[in-house]
């Protein structure tokens, strides 16, 4: 079976995308989105998903992002598909937020998917995140000096609906499967800008598979991303059975006992950490710097009463055996997902 084909029927075998269930494609109009939407129409009788397909427009490219959305509308129609789209100001809610323009652009992106999600009666958002891009996810963590979150690449699933069915195929893989059936894709005239560090990076991912040994090094760094995500799925499985049966959402703070975080292994005690400073955080930015994160795991070890601001936002406050987190401007709490973004213009069809 094509490997893209594959591993959608895997995503239904292990609920990834439950059959029967219903399901809002992000198409962008590139090769890998259009590989999902195609790949998921062919499927879609015999697994039993309810398709719609939600594109959005960033506010920016002019004239080729407005064609982006027009082929992909017309995709939809070819398939009788739902099509959905927003159109969002990337670069206004990267200025607002005070984001990096990626970072800007993918806090729009992802609102504006939950809000067809929603429409379209979707319980999950597929999108078209394969091996290649968790490779190259992988290396800029490694580049920034990231930690686990970030070296272990992009989740297959989140806890918000967002699905990567297509994690475990790569970039050619994709390209074969479009190639036999004719499908015609968008490109992005970005992608080659080598100022943005993915870019630089996809570069020289295909430089070294065309240079002697390069296969043997892509296959090094394909293993040591899968370790990370091994460890990374111990340690949130520690986090969720040992610390968040224990956290309590008390008004406007969160609180555990510090005591249950003190025994904790100290790569569980950094999740937890940043698990419970995450509600509190500006969109699109971590929580804290990672120098403040180890500057609270010495802080917690030492068991001692204490008090500690994170990103000039986050207060810690160790008092009587509970560690309490909350804003320090107390005020309503808001998930990232949660926090407005700027007015979305709205379609469907």
């Amino acid at each position: 079976m094509d490997p893209v084909l594959a591993a959608l029927r895997r995503a239904s075998d292990r609920d990834l995308l439950p059959r029967g269930a219903g399901v809002l494609l992000a198409v962008s109009g590139g090769a890998d989105s259009m590989g999902l939407l195609h790949a998921a129409a062919e499927s879609a009788d015999e697994l039993g998903w309810r398709l719609a397909v939600g594109h959005v427009h960033h506010g920016w490219r002019g004239l080729d992002a407005d064609r982006d959305l027009a082929f992909v509308a017309e995709h939809a129609r070819r398939l009788a598909l739902p099509f959905l789209h927003r159109r969002g100001e990337a670069r206004r809610a990267a200025r607002d937020l005070r984001l990096s323009p990626e970072s800007g652009a993918r806090h729009v992106r992802y609102a504006a998917l939950h809000e067809m999600a929603a429409e379209a009666r979707a319980v999950r958002i597929a999108t078209a995140h394969h091996r290649d891009d968790a490779l190259e996810s992988h290396l800029i963590a490694r580049e920034r000096d990231g930690g686990l979150a970030g070296l272990a690449g992009p989740r297959e699933a989140r806890g918000d609906g967002v699905v990567r069915p297509l994690l475990a195929v790569d970039r050619a893989a994709i390209r074969e499967f479009l190639g036999a059936r004719g499908i015609a894709f968008r490109r992005d005239a970005t992608n080659g800008d080598l100022r943005l560090a993915r870019n630089r990076i996809r570069r020289s991912l295909a430089a070294w598979r065309a240079s002697p040994g390069g296969a043997d090094r892509i296959a090094a760094l394909e293993e040591g991303l899968d370790r990370f995500r091994r460890e990374r799925d111990r340690v949130e499985a520690a986090f969720e059975s040992e610390i968040l049966p224990s956290v309590r959402r008390e008004g406007h703070a969160t609180s555990v006992d510090a005591a249950l975080l003190s025994s904790c292994a100290e790569d569980v005690l950094r999740l937890a950490l940043e698990r419970l400073a995450e509600p509190y955080a500006r969109p699109g930015r971590a929580p804290m710097t990672g120098r403040e994160r180890e500057r609270l795991l010495e802080l917690v070890a030492s068991g001692s009463a204490f008090r500690f601001e994170a990103g000039r936002r986050i207060r810690f406050e160790r008092r009587r055996g509970v560690l309490r987190v909350r804003r320090r401007d107390v005020g309503p709490v808001y998930h990232a997902a949660d926090i407005p973004t700027p007015k979305m213009r709205r379609s469907v069809s």
